[in-house]
C-alpha cells in the first residue's frame, strides 16, 4: 500500500500546528496576573476637566496662525526709469499661485487664470500700467521681459 505524499505532508502540518497551539496557551497564574492588571486599569476613575479650564486652554486641535506684519517701505522713484531698473520693481507685483505642466509645457497660475510662455501680464505701478511678457516658464522659475530688459524670478520651495 502506497501512502500519497500529500497525506503525509498534511498530517505533519496538523501535528506542527497542534504543538504550536499548546505553547500559546499560558499557565493559569500568568493569565490571572493579566486579569488582575486589567481590573486595576479599569478601576481607575476618569476625571474630566472643568469647562472653565477647557475654555482657558482652548481647542487643542485648532491651529493658531499668527500673522506676521510686513513693513512696507514706500520708495519715491522717478517715473522715467529705464527698463532694466524698472523691471525688478514691477516683478514684485507678479505673484503666481503656482506652476503646473500640461503636455510638457509649463504654465503660471494666477488665481483662476493660467498664462504660458509668450503671454503678457498687466502690472500697475505708480498709477501706470505696464505689460510684462513671460519669456519662459520653468519648473521652479520664470523669466519676465519689459522692452529690452529681462529678469529671472525664482519661486520659493
Amino acid at each position: 500500500m502506497r501512502i500519497p505524499f500529500k497525506a503525509i505532508a498534511l498530517a505533519a502540518l496538523c501535528c506542527a500546528f497542534s504543538a504550536f497551539a499548546t505553547a500559546v496557551v499560558k499557565e493559569p497564574e500568568v493569565r490571572l496576573e493579566k486579569i488582575e492588571f486589567g481590573k486595576k486599569l479599569l478601576a481607575k476613575k476618569v476625571v474630566l476637566p472643568e469647562p472653565e479650564l477647557i475654555a482657558q486652554i482652548g481647542d487643542p486641535f485648532g491651529v493658531a496662525i499668527e500673522k506676521e506684519e510686513e513693513v512696507v517701505e514706500e520708495v519715491i522713484v522717478d517715473t522715467n526709469l529705464p527698463p532694466h531698473e524698472l523691471i525688478p520693481l514691477l516683478a514684485r507685483n507678479v505673484n503666481p499661485t503656482g506652476i503646473f505642466a500640461i503636455g510638457g509645457e509649463y504654465y503660471l497660475m494666477f488665481k483662476e487664470e493660467k498664462v504660458k510662455a509668450g503671454g503678457v501680464i498687466p502690472v500697475v505701478y505708480q498709477n501706470k500700467e505696464y505689460n510684462l511678457e513671460i519669456v519662459s516658464v520653468l519648473r521652479n522659475a520664470f523669466n519676465l521681459r519689459l522692452e529690452d530688459a529681462e529678469l529671472e524670478v525664482k519661486l520659493k520651495n
